[in-house]
C-alpha cells in the first residue's frame, strides 16, 4: 500500500506534530510511506521518504492556504492508495485525523484577538471543506469528545468517524524512582500553551491551596510569561511560580512533579494528561479535555467542570496533597489507566483503518 502522511510539521514537540513522527515511525515498516512536510526533525526511519515543501512556517495565515497548494502539486506527482492528512490541512484526503476542532475552540474563546480570529475563521474554512470532500472515505478523532464536536459543527457527515486515542510512551514517561533527598515541598505541574490551557487558573488555583509547606508551580509551556509573572505576584505567589519555555525533553518536568493540574479551556486530547498519569501522577484537568474520559473520579484524579473555577482546582489538589499514601495511590491508578496505550496500537488501528478506505 502506497500511503501519503501531509501534516505541516513532524516534530517530537507539540501534539499534533508528535502524532506524525510517532505514527510516522510505526507506519514505515507496513506501508510505502511518504511524508509532505514544511519540516521533519525527530528521526525518521530511513525507508521513509520526506517530500519537503517550501513554505514559510508563519504566519499561519499565510502558511495555511500556501502549504495547500504546495501539497496538492507534490502528491499530483505520485499515484497514492491513501492520502492521509490533520485536519484541514489538505483538500482531497482520503483519511482525516482530527486533532482539534477550530469551530468548538471559536465557540468557548473569548479573548481571541482579531488576528487570532481571522486564524480561526480560515480554519474553519479549511475544515468544512476537507470533511465534506467527496474524496473522503475515512475520518479519525482522538476522543469522542472532538468526534461529537465535529459532527455537531460539521455533520452529517457521509463518512464513519473512528475514536482512536492518542498515545503515551510509558517507558520514557515513568514514575521517578524516589524523590530526591534534597527535595522539600510538593510541586505541581502545568505544561502547555498558557493561555488556552488555563495558566491563569492554576496561578489563581495555587494561590487559593492551603496544602503545607506551601507548593511550588512548575509552568512549561509557551505564551507571554511577563503577564503570568505579574498575575503569580499579584497574588502573593511570584516566588512559587516557575515559568520554563518548552522543551523536548519535558519528561524530566514529569519526574519532578507531585501532581499535574491542567485548566484547559479546550483540548481535543491532551497529550500531556496521559503523559502525567504514565509518570505516575494524580491529573487535575478540567472537564473541556477529551483525555478527561481516562481519568476516574478520586482513584486517578479529578476532573472539575468549569476551567475558571480556580476554588475547585484549589480544593481537588489540596485533597491530592494532603495524604501521601493517598496520592501515591492515585498516581499507580492513573499509570495502570494508560498502559495500554501504546503508539503500536494507535498505528494497527490506523492501518485498519487504511484498509477500510482502500
Amino acid at each position: 500500500m502506497k500511503a501519503a502522511l501531509v501534516v505541516h510539521h513532524v516534530r517530537p514537540t507539540g501534539g499534533q506534530d508528535r502524532y506524525a513522527l510517532e505514527l510516522a515511525r510505526r507506519l514505515a515498516g507496513a506501508v510505502d510511506l511518504d511524508i509532505v512536510t514544511i519540516r521533519a526533525e525527530g528521526g525518521l526511519p530511513a525507508n521513509v521518504r520526506v517530500l519537503t515543501v517550501r513554505v514559510p512556517d508563519r504566519p499561519l495565515l499565510v502558511t495555511a492556504p500556501l502549504f495547500r497548494r504546495a501539497a496538492r502539486r507534490t502528491l499530483a506527482l505520485t499515484r497514492y492508495d491513501v492520502v492521509h492528512t490533520i485536519g484541514g490541512a489538505l483538500p482531497g484526503a482520503s483519511v482525516i485525523t482530527a486533532q482539534f476542532c477550530h469551530a468548538a475552540w471559536r465557540a468557548v474563546n473569548r479573548s481571541a484577538s482579531a488576528y487570532e480570529r481571522l486564524v480561526t475563521r480560515q480554519a474553519i474554512r479549511h475544515e468544512r471543506s476537507a470533511y465534506r470532500d467527496p474524496a473522503l472515505r475515512a475520518l479519525i478523532a482522538v476522543s469522542r469528545h472532538t468526534a461529537d464536536e465535529i459532527q455537531e459543527h460539521y455533520g452529517p457527515l457521509a463518512v464513519p468517524i473512528t475514536v482512536i486515542p492518542n498515545a503515551v510512551d510509558a517507558e520514557r514517561f515513568a514514575p521517578r524512582p524516589e524523590a530526591p533527598a534534597d527535595r522539600t515541598g510538593r510541586v505541581l505541574l502545568f505544561v502547555g500553551a498558557y493561555a488556552r490551557k488555563g495558566l491563569d487558573t492554576a496561578i489563581r488555583a495555587l494561590a487559593r491551596m492551603r496544602t503545607q509547606p506551601a507548593p511550588v508551580l512548575l509552568a512549561v509551556g509557551d505564551g507571554d510569561r511577563s503577564s503570568y509573572a505579574r498575575l503569580a505576584t499579584s497574588l502573593g505567589v511570584g516566588d512559587r511560580v516557575r515559568l520554563e519555555p518548552p522543551t523536548p525533553d519535558v519528561a524530566r518536568w514529569f519526574a519532578e512533579a507531585d501532581a499535574f493540574v491542567f485548566p484547559t479551556r479546550y483540548e481535543p486530547f491532551g497529550m500531556v494528561i496521559a503523559e502525567a498519569m504514565a509518570s505516575g501522577l494524580p491529573v487535575v484537568t478540567s472537564a473541556a479535555a477529551g483525555a478527561a474520559d481516562l481519568i476516574r473520579e478520586g482513584e486517578s484524579g479529578h476532573i472539575v467542570g468549569d476551567p475558571e473555577n480556580a476554588d475547585a482546582f484549589a480544593a481537588a489538589l489540596d485533597g491530592v496533597l494532603s495524604n501521601e499514601s493517598r496520592r501515591q495511590a492515585m498516581g499507580r491508578s492513573a499509570r495502570a489507566a494508560v498502559q495500554q496505550l501504546t503508539w503500536d496500537m494507535v498505528a494497527e488501528r490506523t492501518l485498519d483503518v487504511y484498509r477500510s478506505a482502500v
